[in-house]
């Protein structure tokens, strides 16, 4: 939790020193794609190697329709490799104009991994910053906590951290 509540303020400070550039209305759509990484709290270990691709339609200025792929992986030994992929989607809310957008959403969907050959049920409440560049591309940052449902009704908790470039689509 130590760990979530850092990266909050990272990206509040980042956010902060953004310079302004002229207030629009925002995208009509965006994708976007990076690095991802996540912390597996219940085995306590780091899957450095993931990707992330999303994608979003704005209904109003300040909300939109959002969706995630993810995949992450962890080598054991030479023979042995853990993966998780991950496929959500849900409500994205976004604020603020010009080079800063800060983004609160909530995604569910499922997951699925190499120690279990069923998908599970998933969803993740994240934040996140756009930091614009010009008006067709940003850089983003964001951090969620993902929780997965797994067998026997216990839940598996996941800490991300996602890296990458958004392309704007102009109304």
């Amino acid at each position: 939790m130590r760990l979530l509540s850092s990266m909050f303020v990272a990206i509040g400070l980042v956010g902060s020193l953004a310079v302004p550039a002229n207030a629009d209305d925002g995208p009509r759509a965006d994708i976007a794609g990076g690095y991802s990484l996540i912390y597996d709290h219940d085995i306590k270990t780091t899957f450095p190697a993931g990707w992330f691709g999303s994608a979003s339609v704005n209904v109003t200025n300040f909300f939109a329709i959002a969706g995630e792929v993810s995949g992450h992986y962890k080598s054991e030994s030479t023979a042995s490799t853990l993966r998780v992929h991950t496929y959500l989607a849900g409500p994205r809310f976004v604020t603020g104009t010009g080079a800063a957008r800060f983004y609160l959403e909530v995604l569910a969907g499922g997951a699925t991994s190499s120690t279990d050959v069923k998908t599970n049920f998933c969803y993740m409440p994240a934040v996140g910053l756009d930091i614009g560049l010009n008006r067709e591309t940003a850089l983003r940052i964001g951090a969620g906590e993902r929780l997965i449902r797994v067998s026997g009704g216990s839940t598996s908790k996941q800490f991300q951290f996602i890296a990458g470039l958004v392309l704007r689509f102009e109304k």
